[in-house]
């Protein structure tokens, strides 16, 4: 071997070992990953205390405006309506969450995972109506930055539609019926705020959009263990090939 050609075969071989290191790394990484799961629960509400993190008005299971709610979870003693609109027509309230933007740095959550589009949310609630009269509620929930600006639009569930379409007892009441969403925590996201808007049509007074049982969670996945080792593989072809 020429003394020239000596330092090409030295870079060479630094080379594939540094690979080696940092694929190394990436492995223990995603392995140790594994064994650390963040998950929180930021928000809960059954309707059920004295108040509510809504301050929103309440009726009670007992009154028979709905028929029983046989969801899971099921509906305990109390749940939310719309309070009072304009009588005779179109009207609308809004329910903020009276706690303040809720941080999503909790429950084992960081910053990085979340702007490494790790982390997802799940938003579940149940709905109901009075009878025939259409009135409807959505929860919502949006992102927000560190300086709490607005990061896209709202996630929703509920819908006039949903309402629309849930069975009705002899008497015309209307049973319950959950709506959910998944989706990943956008990045630079590091608050939520969530809250309620109920809808009524022109019949009456009160908005009779119902809603019991909200939950707001997020949680970092667990890595699935066939994609660590797919992962394992890729490393070992790449190292191969790179001698």
């Amino acid at each position: 071997m020429s003394p020239e050609s000596q330092p090409i075969t030295t870079m060479r071989n630094r080379s594939s070992f540094t690979d080696v290191h940092k694929g190394l790394a990436i492995l223990a990484g995603a392995f140790s990953f594994a064994g650390s799961i963040g998950a929180a629960t930021l928000l809960s509400e059954n309707f059920d205390g004295a108040g509510n993190l809504f301050s929103a008005p309440t009726y009670a299971y007992s009154l028979n405006y709905t028929l029983a709610n046989l969801l899971t979870p099921g509906g305990g003693l109390k749940y939310m309506h719309g309070g009072n609109g304009a009588n005779g027509s179109v009207s609308t309230n809004f329910f903020t969450a009276s706690t303040s933007p809720l941080s999503l740095l909790t429950g084992g959550i960081t910053a990085g995972a979340i702007d490494a589009s790790s982390v997802s949310y799940d938003l579940y609630a149940q709905f109901s109506s009075y009878r025939a009269q259409g009135d409807y509620g959505t929860v919502r929930v949006r992102f927000l930055d560190g300086t709490s600006t607005p990061l896209g639009s709202y996630i929703t569930v509920g819908s006039s539609a949903l309402v629309s379409s849930l069975g009705t007892g002899v008497d015309g009441s209307r049973a319950w019926a959950a709506d959910s969403t998944t989706g990943l925590v956008p990045v630079g996201a590091r608050f939520a705020q969530l809250d309620i808007q109920e809808v009524k049509g022109p019949e009456g007074v009160v908005i009779d959009a119902y809603v019991d049982n909200v939950n707001f969670n997020i949680v970092v996945p667990e890595p699935n263990p066939s994609a660590l080792l797919a992962l394992g593989g890729s490393l070992l072809w790449f190292v191969r090939r790179r001698r």
